[in-house]
């Protein structure tokens, strides 16, 4: 059922996907569920001041533009090529299931044995680490039912961090709905699930989303559609790795990406990945991506899938 909302805080959590840094004051480590819904926040009355300290700002990359099929970028990204017999991967990734060209980088998941599984998927993730700011990408996520192709930030143990991570997914079984969730600590926060007016799956699109310490807000082609409500402690506060991915989950993951019923060799499309800095105006995929990025987050309505 989809409803007409403005951007608000909704709660429907998903189950958790695929250099330390300082971290605010605030202690988190006794929160152990998601904020509660919160309707549209009026505007604040003039005679009531905003006494709130702003959190610290966090170490940071510099901002960069890739095109994905461009061969330099061989130094910019790793490959990933291991095994994921632990957690909810159902296989190894693998380096041959990149495939670049002029138009960029095709990730794909194929039905073959490996370590950890009957499947193969592919992933691409950044040598260094960033902060706040603005993360773009051209891309068109993979179709058939058992696959998820996503967008995001990531840092966790294998870092010697906590995990902090901010979400873009596609589910291949239904291309027409876009996904946003958020980590801070290893604790989700208010996720949320929206209808789009195309299948993903058919063109690219220009997908975005915000970071900086008062909150995150997406975006598809330049329009805000989500953001956190304010003061959310799950919220991110650690540099993470840009990470791009195509995967089928083991057998316990159908119950959210639906039974691997897809075709041995579907691929996500990646062109660009993009990152400005918080404050910063760099080159960005937007730049080259019609509709071009807003001046201003403004709210707008979007159809919200409960």
């Amino acid at each position: 059922m989809a409803v007409e909302v403005t951007i608000a805080q909704i709660e429907a959590p998903m189950p958790e996907a695929p250099a330390p840094a300082p971290v605010d004051p605030v202690d988190t480590d006794e929160i152990e569920v998601a904020p509660a819904p919160a309707a549209p926040i009026a505007p604040q009355s003039p005679s009531v001041p905003t006494l709130a300290k702003r959190p610290a700002l966090i170490p940071s990359s510099p901002g960069f533009i890739s095109l994905l099929g461009d061969a330099q970028n061989d130094a910019f990204y790793y490959r990933s090529d291991f095994a994921n017999p632990d957690g909810h991967y159902g296989g190894d990734w693998s380096p041959k299931n990149i495939k670049q060209s002029a138009d960029g980088a095709a990730l794909e998941v194929h039905r073959e044995e490996s370590r950890s599984g009957p499947y193969t998927g592919a992933e691409m993730k950044t040598v260094k680490t960033y902060g706040y700011g603005r993360y773009e990408v051209v891309m068109r996520p993979s179709k058939g039912s058992g696959l998820v192709s996503s967008f995001f930030t990531y840092t966790g143990s294998y870092e010697g961090t906590a995990h902090d991570e901010i979400d873009i997914e596609f589910l291949g079984m239904d291309t027409s709905r876009i996904h946003f969730n958020y980590f801070r600590k290893g604790k989700t926060g208010a996720s949320a699930t929206f209808d789009l007016p195309f299948d993903a799956s058919e063109t690219d699109h220009l997908y975005a989303f915000e970071w900086s310490p008062e909150g995150i807000t997406w975006f598809v082609d330049g329009r805000p559609y989500y953001k956190t409500i304010e003061g959310d402690a799950f919220v991110p506060r650690t540099p993470g790795s840009i990470i791009i991915n195509n995967w089928t989950g083991k057998p316990f993951m159908s119950a959210w990406h639906g039974k691997p019923t897809f075709e041995s060799g579907a691929a996500a499309h990646y062109s660009c990945i993009s990152f400005s800095p918080l404050g910063e105006k760099t080159r960005a995929c937007s730049d080259l991506f019609l509709p071009k990025r807003p001046t201003h987050a403004g709210q707008v309505t979007a159809q919200l899938t409960r």
